[in-house]
């Protein structure tokens, strides 16, 4: 097994590339090429300018409260939702190629999670982090009233 290194300065434009390398035998001087594999380079953060916030459709809490993410520009499976509640790192969520069709993201919120908080309201909010390690600009948050 041979391995390569490919300088950071070939991977700052976004777009599709072939990866290749040639090989040559120094005794003949006989050069041969290898398949080539495509590479992408993604720059670009997912969500585009405008995350929209979470939904809540059933505020009563339970054992949990179930919170939606919508759709937004460029999602693909392997994305990681992370959500905030008062600023504090929350639930998280991979999305799966399911997510892109018909089924929405759910993300889970534990009851003892959110109680200890410790305050009268919640302030949610998520980032999207891809694949390529992109992180978007805060979605639009949503603050809930605890009433316990």
């Amino acid at each position: 097994m041979i391995q390569m290194e490919l300088d950071e300065k070939y991977l700052v434009d976004e777009g599709f590339y072939a990866l290749g390398f040639t090989v040559t035998n120094p005794e003949n001087n006989v050069s041969e090429n290898s398949p080539t594999i495509a590479l992408r380079v993604d720059r670009t953060a997912p969500g585009a300018a405008l995350l929209a916030p979470a939904i809540f459709h059933q505020i009563n809490l339970g054992n949990a409260l179930t919170g939606i993410v919508p759709g937004y520009a460029g999602m693909q499976p392997g994305d990681r939702i992370q959500t905030f509640c008062n600023d504090r790192q929350g639930p998280a969520y991979e999305v799966t190629s399911d997510n892109l069709t018909d089924r929405p993201v759910p993300i889970i919120f534990d009851k003892e999670f959110l109680l200890n908080l410790h305050s009268d309201s919640v302030t949610i909010s998520y980032r999207v982090i891809d694949r390529a390690g992109n992180i978007s600009l805060p979605a639009r948050s949503v603050t809930l009233s605890m009433q316990v």
